[in-house]
């Protein structure tokens, strides 16, 4: 009796996984495929911005950040870069303000007092910056010429409230960290573009996004109310509260390093799931929400689906099938012989892809303990393998 139990608990866990991803996939491909709308954007639209970049003991790469900054193609006279230093340890700040000795004040150094985390850094730097369009970007990440062009261009449809990019990962290609990172971005990417299609989307990076500087400014006032929640990841749930639409936007390209081993990736996972899912519970009163149309109906819920329940139901899957294995292996065959079917299966389309599944998942479950016990999720320690 408890043997049929364990094995009902694994058949059930595994059919609502795999109807739960497949039905998603096929709403999104529907979206995906479906004629484009043309999107009013502009590359002659030149508003002023204020790229503010976080960081922390950033010594050996800080300065090819601020070069990668002024190879930008956009007008100098409308763009300030902004260094928030969090108390670095080695000589960051020094290298930040020799650089901008040399700009014309076109980068400037704000130091922290005490050493806050991301958001009190992006805090400081929008209510010290002056652009009407607020760009956060991330030291390591190194954006393409264009790609500034690209973000603000969409701002002027006044529906747009904030914009996103596509990261293309580097790194060795036969290190398993950035070849699980390319595999996972490029199934988000796919969504991505077919959330923005349906409505908007709520997955932004925070290496590459823009926002109007009032959305940014009101966000201040909301952020400090979770330890987990972060601010990039919050613009587009604060955008969307005030009648805003988030873009993603695949031609505005940065380029940035993957870790190079599986458990540095796992950091990273674990920490990007519990942002993400901190974020979304504190604006959980959009989840089921029509007032924000298909973002509150069906976006907002099907990613708490996937973050919160399924994972859960990921490893109790995982642990019936192991329990069911030991009590009757015979009894298990099938149930094996499923799962070696369906990895045959994902792994003709890419052998990554049934690995990187397996270990967000399992990123998901730890992120859920984290943002359960409040710990907190913002101040960040960089992984060294990323900086190169």
């Amino acid at each position: 009796m408890f043997l049929h139990v364990i094995q009902t608990i694994f058949w059930m866990s595994f059919s609502i996984l795999l109807l739960f991803y497949l039905a998603y996939f096929l709403v999104l491909y529907y979206y995906h495929q479906k004629k484009k709308e043309k999107v009013e954007s502009s590359s002659e639209f030149h508003p002023s911005v204020s790229l503010i970049v976080p960081v922390y003991n950033e010594e050996k790469i800080v300065s090819k950040k601020i070069q990668n900054i002024t190879e930008l193609n956009y007008p100098k006279g409308k763009i300030e870069a902004i260094f928030v230093d969090g108390c670095s340890t080695d000589n960051t700040a020094d290298v930040i303000e020799a650089h901008s000795k040399n700009n014309d004040g076109f980068v400037r150094l704000i130091r922290e007092r005490k050493r806050g985390g991301y958001n009190s850094a992006i805090h400081e730097g929008v209510l010290k910056s002056h652009g009407d369009i607020i760009v956060m970007s991330d030291s390591a990440s190194y954006y393409d010429p264009e790609a500034l062009k690209f973000l603000v261009g969409h701002f002027v449809d006044p529906a747009v409230g904030a914009v996103t990019g596509k990261e293309i990962v580097l790194g060795d290609p036969k290190a398993v960290g950035p070849r699980l990172e390319a595999t996972y971005r490029g199934f988000y990417d796919f969504m991505r573009t077919a959330e923005t299609r349906m409505d908007s989307t709520p997955d932004s990076k925070g290496e590459i996004l823009a926002a109007r500087r009032k959305i940014c400014e009101n966000l201040t006032q909301r952020v400090h109310l979770s330890p987990s929640a972060s601010f990039d990841c919050c613009i587009p749930y604060q955008a969307k509260l005030e009648g805003y639409r988030t873009v993603f936007e695949p031609k505005a390209v940065y380029y940035e390093y993957a870790p190079s081993s599986f458990m540095d990736r796992m950091r990273q996972q674990i920490r990007r799931a519990a942002i993400l899912m901190g974020s979304m519970l504190l604006f959980r009163n959009m989840i089921m929400n029509k007032k924000y149309g298909k973002f509150g109906s069906v976006i907002i819920p099907v990613h708490f689906v996937m973050q919160v329940i399924l994972p859960w139901l990921f490893v109790v899957g995982c642990i019936s099938l192991l329990i069911a294995t030991v009590m009757n292996p015979a009894s298990t065959v099938i149930m094996w012989a499923t799962l070696a079917l369906m990895a045959i299966l994902v792994s003709l389309k890419n052998r990554a892809l049934l690995l990187s599944f397996t270990q967000s998942q399992l990123a998901l479950v730890i992120a859920t303990l984290r943002v359960a016990t409040r710990r907190n999720s913002v101040i960040i320690d960089t992984i060294p393998s990323t900086r190169k």
